[in-house]
């Protein structure tokens, strides 16, 4: 005999949920997009400004090549996360995750699930970001968590 759980269960259990991560433990983080943009300039200098064989190997957000100069700008973009600094705390996924040290788990709405794929930093907590940044890549893609699996996201960050 099946066991028939009312759909009002199911909608508080999100209305808490979604109260933890709006109110009650979320907090405002930036999503850190790096667009590459490409510039056309009619400059006559060809000798490298790199006093070395692979200028390519030196971290540079201005790349020359030939007339055409490419950079590296970053998009902000604010977003609303639940943080998990201690992997004490994080909800279990599965058996053998092994993240670094200064690794965080974040869950966040379905809605945010694209912006969140896109991103290519995650700069947590933005009311000490002027104290001390801190930034972090992704590790794996996002999964599906909570009941039904449909109404929110975890992802795994490692530091950056």
């Amino acid at each position: 005999m099946p066991i028939r759980i009312p759909e009002s269960v199911f909608q508080k259990y999100y209305d808490v949920i979604d109260s933890t991560i709006t109110d009650i433990f979320g907090i405002d983080c930036e999503l850190i997009y790096v667009d590459k943009v490409e510039e056309i300039v009619d400059d006559n200098d060809n000798y490298p400004d790199n006093l070395t064989i692979n200028p390519n190997r030196r971290r540079n957000d201005v790349q020359k090549r030939g007339n055409k100069i490419i950079r590296e700008i970053e998009r902000k973009e604010t977003i609303r996360l639940k943080v998990y600094w201690d992997s004490k705390h994080w909800v279990k996924v599965g058996a053998g995750v092994v993240l670094p040290d200064t690794a965080i788990q974040t869950i966040f709405f379905d809605d945010d699930l694209e912006r969140v794929m896109k991103a290519n930093y995650l700069s947590v907590h933005n009311k000490i970001k002027d104290k001390k940044e801190y930034r972090f890549v992704k590790h794996g893609d996002p999964w599906p968590m909570g009941l039904r699996h449909y109404r929110y996201y975890g992802c795994f960050w490692e530091r950056a």
